[in-house]
């Protein structure tokens, strides 16, 4: 995929501090995530995609956004670009770029964002919200100082049942010693943490079946780890179907993996009006309630 990101001005033509707190939480929300579409961002911020693609067009008209076009026979739908911040909004704002670890970070940067967005999708964010806390991996150290760097960082709460979903995206290039590796590193872990899960993102069946025999020599007997292909949470959101890691032939849907009955409910759900409030005034989530 294509990773030529290019801005329309030189410099910045506008302040984001003159923009609407909308408009500034997606750009909080770029930061944190490193690039997203405009379908993605209807989802995440905008609600209606031409809405989305009129006020990303300005904002990198207004050299705040670089985008990147994607190719014609990208599935995600919308304009075919991926939006990251500028140089010039990364200085004003005081941010700074993670360097991209390789030729397909951007594929799997966008991957990552499209899980989240089909779980956001799967509720209503200010009615019925599902996605109660989103950590990108640039701020997932947060929740895991001291384990491993999941892709996304998930808390889920459907009203019945809450857990945490530790979101690997999967794109089939890793072998068997750096996945047992992981998931040695996920059982040491989340051991201790109750309602936590690992869920791998992986592009096709077999590849999820051959996951699930490479970790027969992770001992993953004590925590909840699962594989998912990515179509399927595309489709499906909280009712895609997992297969376990740990249990050969067992299986379950997302919804049906969070047994955890202790809440996890927050003021700002993911998507929601408060969510972007507090993103646009620069606030950060409250995440020890969450992260229990």
């Amino acid at each position: 995929m294509s990773s030529r990101f290019r801005t329309a001005a030189a410099h910045l033509e506008r302040d984001p501090a003159e923009l609407r707190r909308r408009d500034r939480a997606v750009l909080r929300i770029l930061n944190r995530s490193g690039a997203a579409t405009a379908a993605q961002l209807t989802v995440l911020a905008y609600r209606n995609r031409r809405l989305a693609q009129a006020c990303l067009r300005r904002l990198w008209s207004d050299g705040l956004l670089e985008r990147a076009l994607l190719p014609p026979s990208s599935l995600r739908g919308g304009a075919p670009y991926a939006y990251r911040l500028s140089r010039g909004c990364l200085r004003r704002l005081g941010y700074r770029r993670i360097p991209p670890r390789g030729p397909g970070y951007l594929t799997h940067t966008l991957d990552a964002v499209d899980a989240v967005c089909a779980l956001v999708a799967a509720g209503d964010p200010d009615r019925r919200p599902l996605v109660q806390l989103w950590l990108p991996e640039s701020i997932v150290a947060d929740a895991l100082p001291d384990g491993p760097r999941p892709d996304a960082l998930v808390v889920l709460d459907d009203g019945r049942r809450s857990g945490v979903l530790c979101l690997e995206i999967d794109e089939a290039t890793q072998h068997v010693a750096p996945i047992r590796a992981k998931l040695r590193a996920y059982r040491e872990a989340l051991a201790v943490r109750r309602g936590w899960h690992v869920v791998f993102a992986v592009p096709t069946a077999a590849r999820g079946a051959w996951l699930g025999r490479a970790a027969r020599g992770a001992d993953l007997s004590l925590i909840s780890a699962w594989a998912v292909t990515s179509a399927q949470l595309s489709a499906h959101g909280i009712e895609a179907p997992l297969t376990s890691l740990a249990d050969a032939g067992r299986s379950t849907t997302l919804g049906g993996a969070l047994t955890d009955v202790g809440p996890r409910r927050s003021a700002a759900p993911v998507g929601s009006g408060a969510w972007l409030d507090l993103l646009g005034s620069g606030a950060g989530e409250e995440l020890e309630a969450l992260l229990r």
